[in-house]
């Protein structure tokens, strides 16, 4: 054992963590009671304990999970050659444990390898997040088993799980290093709030963990909004100002409950998904009733990826009246889903599903080749002809091959293109280089081009001009007040009058009142589709109703 001057000690200490900057390196110090305090860390000896280091705490909770019975016995039988633990059977480590005295006072220089296998990168027993420097995932596994399932004071528990909204769109636009460096600036801003009752721990990529204990509701409801808070101003990344807000599920245990971490865990994730429904930046707590309906819509998802395999899909057509002529040339397709367990599910809840799960693009190309085998059917039979508007999804829109598959459809089913409409959203328009060059590849083909719901999304008056379309659609919701709000019927004359400048017809949607029909018209719209003229039809209706006249 080395003797040092007790006023050397403490950079003799210092020198030995600066001269092992690859190994991780811990000093103990022996107390009166043959117990050991942690006096100094470095970083690489930080990550591997699941509990934040603090000066003079205590060394076995410390080193729990590196084998402490077999380091106090190397300690206490003070060999002096490098020896060799195992944990779990997978990973090994060299141990060297120098002891230091000064006066009456002992330490222990504990020097820790990593031994590789395999050449297999370091994957020891690591409990932070290497770039937010947070409590992981498995530090939350060991601190609940080692503190939370069994503590006994009367403090109730509180699991708030916290999810970035729509995180993926910062990883696509920026790259992984810039979004690294946003979820770093975010999780500073999150460690802020941790007490000594409230720890946090960075879950997974975009999600974290709060574990609160309380006495009541109202300090949980405090907590979730001051991490809404935290959010509130924006973040700069390369002197670009960005803004994020949170969603966050928030389960509880009573003092009395029995404590299964991965129960809460279940839990919060249903009310986070209840909250991810209903408009993100907010929380909720977990109730029951969530799970029946987590597991109904989970279970509405594998249906619906069989949907279009056991023919449960099927179109209705919607005419559209021209205000010019009081005649019908030109229908709306919209899909309908009949499955045997759910019966008839609305658009309102398939659709959202669909296009949250990807099997939008799988539906709206069977949707695309339907209407144009009913085009070649209505052809070759010798019914008057009559164009169809196919909405046409975000993420279908952005594909790459999209204009080469449309081409395709209208030569296999030798379709005039001028009888195919598609209907685009405001939302697929917000990079106007990438919408123009693919609106433009479909105007070669010859197909009409829509705007549907236009006025509730991204796209501006301003830069219509630039893209080749024919068609503006108002969204029903503007139609809905005209004659009570002079607001929106400022907005409605305004876009009619636009497009007709700029060449472009317009559809009303959602036009079920006559007093509505006169006020359209009075301003010259060019169409209108609603309940007043009928509602969506199955296609043998539409044929009999409208293409036999």
């Amino acid at each position: 054992m080395i003797n040092f001057p007790r006023m050397e000690i403490e950079n003799y200490l210092r020198d030995i963590i600066k001269l092992n900057p690859f190994d991780a390196v811990v000093i103990l110090k022996q107390q009166d009671d043959k117990t050991y305090t942690v006096e100094l860390v470095n970083s690489k000896a930080a990550i591997l304990s699941p509990i934040p280091f603090t000066k003079g705490m205590d060394a076995e909770k410390f080193l729990q999970c590196m084998n402490w019975t077999k380091i106090l016995e190397i300690i206490q039988e003070e060999q002096q050659d490098i020896q060799y633990i195992t944990i779990d059977e997978l990973k090994s480590f060299s141990i060297f444990v120098e002891g230091i005295s000064s006066n009456e006072e002992i330490y222990y220089a504990i020097i820790i390898k990593y031994i590789e296998h395999d050449n297999n990168p370091f994957s020891p027993y690591t409990f932070q997040e290497e770039n937010t420097g947070l409590l992981n995932r498995r530090a939350l596994n060991v601190r609940w088993s080692e503190y939370y399932r069994d503590y006994k004071d009367d403090k109730n528990i509180a699991l708030l799980l916290i999810d970035l909204d729509r995180f993926k769109k910062y990883n696509e636009s920026l790259g992984k290093k810039k979004a690294d460096r946003m979820i770093k600036q975010i999780s500073e801003r999150f460690n802020k709030l941790r007490n000594e009752t409230c720890e946090l721990f960075h879950y997974n990529g975009d999600e974290f963990i709060f574990l609160i204990r309380y006495y009541i509701r109202e300090e949980v409801e405090l907590m979730a909004n001051l991490i809404l808070d935290q959010l509130k101003e924006p973040f700069v990344i390369d002197e670009q100002e960005y803004f994020v807000t949170c969603s966050i599920g928030i389960s509880t245990i009573l003092s009395d409950q029995s404590r299964d971490l991965e129960k809460l865990l279940f839990q919060a994730e249903q009310a986070l998904f209840y909250v991810k429904k209903r408009g993100r930046a907010h929380y909720r707590y977990y109730r029951e009733e969530m799970s029946h309906a987590f597991q109904n819509e989970v279970l509405m998802e594998a249906h619906l990826r069989r949907a279009i395999e056991f023919n449960e899909l099927s179109i209705h057509l919607q005419p559209q009246i021209d205000y010019d002529t009081y005649e019908i040339d030109s229908f709306e397709a919209l899909t309908r889903w009949n499955n045997p367990k759910f019966g008839f599910v609305p658009p309102s809840q398939f659709i959202p599903l669909a296009e949250s799960s990807g099997l939008i693009i799988q539906i709206g190309d069977w949707i695309l080749e339907q209407v144009c085998k009913y085009q070649q059917q209505w052809k070759e039979k010798g019914y008057r002809p009559v164009r169809v508007a196919v909405n046409i999804s975000p993420k279908q829109f952005k594909q790459e091959n999209f204009a080469e598959k449309i081409k395709q459809l209208l030569s296999k089913y030798n379709i005039d293109p001028k009888y195919i409409e598609l209907e685009i959203t405001e939302s697929s328009m917000v990079n106007v280089d990438e919408t123009e060059a693919i609106l433009k590849s479909l105007k070669a083909l010859g197909v009409y081009v829509s705007v549907d719901d236009f006025g509730t999304g991204y796209s501006s008056l301003s830069y219509l001009k630039k893209y080749p379309i024919d068609i503006i659609k108002i969204d029903q919701s503007f139609i809905s007040d005209i004659n009570r709000d002079e607001k929106n019927e400022a907005i409605v004359k305004a876009i009619i009058a636009l497009s007709q400048n700029l060449g472009m017809d317009v559809i009303a949607e959602g036009v079920e009142e006559k007093s509505q029909e006169i006020f359209l018209k009075k301003h010259c719209c060019k169409k209108g589709q609603g309940y007043l003229y009928n509602k969506p039809l199955p296609v043998e209706e539409i044929v009999k109703q409208y293409l036999l006249q």
